[in-house]
């Protein structure tokens, strides 16, 4: 009898159950052999927020004990704002169907994709920038540099 409650009470949580929001699926096309002369990353998106867009960016790896980049590239071509939303395309960002491309550097100003870790980072844009739900690091290297 206490199986059989086990068993039904197990059955019902999975009925109830709601599903976790999924993460918006980032792609890097071309992680392991992005080129060293013109850099460019080719990302694939799908799932995007319906309330909200995305920030990518080129960052330097998480530390340890840390959740997020300590440094990211400044350039204006190395991060990109993706969303679907109306307002937010009029404003500039990308429309996030397809492909999106940006530009990575091998060195910038707090960071060096050459000798340490660099990431493509992923976070929900100004429109929901407490929620860490879309938070995605996606590591990278240069054609011909395997140095970590």
């Amino acid at each position: 009898m206490k199986k059989a409650l086990a068993l039904l009470f197990t059955a019902a949580l999975v009925i109830n159950a709601q599903p976790a929001q999924a993460a918006t699926k980032i792609r890097v096309l071309n992680a392991d052999k992005l080129s060293t002369k013109n850099g460019l990353v080719t990302i694939g998106i799908s799932g995007l927020p319906k309330t909200h867009g995305i920030y990518i960016s080129q960052c330097m790896g998480i530390e340890d004990g840390k959740t997020e980049p300590t440094s990211c590239n400044p350039a204006p071509a190395s991060k990109v704002w993706v969303s679907n939303l109306a307002a937010d395309i009029k404003m500039g960002a990308k429309p996030g169907t397809g492909k999106v491309t940006i530009k990575v550097d091998k060195y910038f100003k707090g960071g060096d994709c050459i000798h340490t870790k660099c990431i493509i980072f992923v976070t929900n844009d100004h429109n929901a920038a407490s929620d860490k739900s879309e938070n995605q690091a996606i590591p990278f290297k240069f054609a011909g540099f395997n140095l970590f």
